[in-house]
């Protein structure tokens, strides 16, 4: 009876690491997703200040 029971506490133990091992890879992903997105929203303010300053030398 013992070695069952100790096989099924090792499924367990085995399906537990693979869900951990998934929620780690998500979020590793929605990090990297995260960073991208302000990477990209950064690049667009920095084209928007360089069309400021374009319009604004372009005034004067």
């Amino acid at each position: 009876m013992d070695l069952r029971r100790g096989e099924n506490m090792d499924a367990i133990g085995m399906i537990l690491n693979i869900l951990f091992l998934v929620l780690i890879v998500y979020v590793i992903s929605r990090i990297a997703h995260f960073f991208n997105n302000v990477k990209n929203k950064l690049s667009e303010i920095d084209k928007k200040l360089d069309e400021i300053k374009e319009d604004i030398s372009n005034i004067n």
